[in-house]
C-alpha cells in the first residue's frame, strides 16, 4: 500500500518582539502551531504567519534551512550550550527577504500557486507599531557608547558608531571604512574575537548587538 502523503506548509513567522529576526519552520496546522507559540507568557507580542508555502512532505523546511545556511551560517540564531551547538529556527532577514527567497523558490520549481503572503490584522498592525515604539525608546535609553578595539582575527584596530536610533556601525581605524554587513570574516566574528582578545569567554550564540554591548562594558570599565 502505497504511504499516504504527509501535507503541511513552509511558514515565515514574525514576531514585532524581535523585528530583525524570522522564523522559518515546517507545520501541519498553521493555526495550531501559533496557539502553542501565542501561549507563552513570556512573549510579550504574538507571532503571526507572513506567509506560507504549502508542501508535500514533512520537514521540508530543512531543506530550507540548509540553503540559507549555505549561502551565510551567520543568519541562523544559535547557541553553545555545555560546547555543543543548539541551532534555531530564527534568522537574521526581514520578513520581505525571507519572502524574496521562497519566491525564488516557488518560481524555479514552477510552483507558485502554493505560496501565500496572508495580510496582516488591523491587531497585527497595531502590535508592530506598539513594539516598534517600544524599541525605539530602548534602543535611546541604551545607547551604544562608542569605543577603540583591537581583534586578532583580522590583526586591525577598529571603532564604533552610532546613530539617534542605535544602529552600530563598526569602522577600520587606519582608513576609516565602514566594515560591510557581508564582510569577510563577519563583523560579529571580528567582535567575538576582540572579546576573547582582552580575556573575556566568546559566545557565538549571541547577536553582534549583545556581543558589542559586552565589548563596550568591557572596555569601558577599564
Amino acid at each position: 500500500m502505497k504511504k499516504k502523503q504527509e501535507k503541511g506548509v513552509i511558514y515565515i513567522l514574525t514576531n514585532p518582539s524581535f523585528p530583525e529576526y524570522v522564523k522559518i519552520g515546517y507545520t501541519e496546522n498553521i493555526k495550531e502551531r501559533l496557539k502553542t507559540l501565542n501561549s507563552s507568557p513570556a512573549i510579550p507580542f504574538a507571532f503571526r504567519a507572513y506567509a506560507i508555502y504549502e508542501v508535500n512532505h514533512k520537514l521540508e523546511d530543512k531543506k530550507v534551512h540548509k540553503l540559507i545556511d549555505t549561502i551565510n551560517p551567520e543568519l541562523r540564531s544559535s547557541e553553545n550550550i555545555n560546547g555543543k551547538v543548539r541551532k534555531r529556527e530564527f534568522y537574521q532577514m526581514s520578513r520581505e527577504q525571507a519572502y524574496t527567497l521562497f519566491e525564488c523558490i516557488a518560481e524555479i520549481s514552477g510552483t507558485k500557486n502554493r505560496l501565500h503572503l496572508i495580510k496582516a490584522t488591523e491587531n497585527d498592525i497595531k502590535e508592530e507599531k506598539e513594539a516598534m515604539e517600544i524599541r525605539e525608546m530602548e534602543l535611546n535609553r541604551h545607547h551604544f557608547k562608542d569605543i577603540e578595539f583591537y581583534s586578532s582575527l583580522t590583526n586591525k584596530y577598529y571603532y564604533t558608531r552610532t546613530n539617534n536610533q542605535g544602529t552600530l556601525s563598526i569602522f577600520e581605524k587606519e582608513t576609516n571604512k565602514e566594515v560591510p554587513n557581508n564582510s569577510n570574516p563577519s563583523k560579529k566574528q571580528i567582535v567575538l574575537q576582540a572579546l576573547k582578545d582582552i580575556g573575556e569567554d566568546g559566545n557565538d550564540g549571541l547577536t553582534l548587538y549583545q556581543l558589542e554591548h559586552r565589548l563596550e562594558k568591557k572596555i569601558c570599565n577599564k
